[in-house]
């Protein structure tokens, strides 16, 4: 069994039981209502590392772990953290932060894989890094879009209720 396999239960499996736990402790009750948000993310964390991805300029990347595990994974974990901590920025600061969530995270990632190489127990490639973070940054935008779609969704529904009323 490769370290990647025991990544992929370790890291969903932490976040799905530290990040409530801190964010309970910090007053945010009502983060339980926006679990299922995390729960979620970390169940594409875990299955993006079996998923195949395609060949990009005839080698494999890893385009659809980073996609999914990476991006729509960061992206949904950010979703959960905003609703959980009811944070209210300009839309600006909010796509900011999604991108800055997704950015600090691809760069531990590719330092941990450095790290795992050089160390000796994992054998990949390093020279994925700019497909990597392509994968992580669409996967995030995808996500994002979604938010904001919902987001303006809910505004028109409850602006036409609004105006009935």
């Amino acid at each position: 069994m490769s370290i990647f396999h025991y990544i992929s239960v370790f890291v969903p499996v932490t976040l799905a039981f530290a990040v409530p736990y801190v964010l309970r402790r910090h007053g945010f009750i009502d983060e339980k209502k926006y679990r299922w948000l995390l729960y979620l993310a970390c169940v594409l964390f875990f299955i993006s590392w079996y998923l195949p991805s395609p060949l990009i300029e005839g080698r494999d990347t890893s385009f659809t772990t980073h996609f999914v595990g990476g991006g729509l994974f960061t992206g949904l974990v950010w979703v959960y953290l905003v609703l959980a901590t009811r944070w209210r920025a300009h839309w600006l600061v909010m796509a900011f932060s999604v991108f800055a969530l997704v950015s600090a995270l691809g760069c531990i990632n590719e330092l941990a894989e450095l790290l795992m190489v050089k160390v000796g127990l994992a054998r990949i490639t390093l020279d994925d890094t700019n497909w990597d973070i392509l994968a992580n940054t669409l996967g995030t935008a995808a996500v994002w879009l979604g938010w904001v779609v919902v987001r303006l969704a809910a505004k028109k529904g409850q602006h036409a209720h609004d105006s009935r009323h």
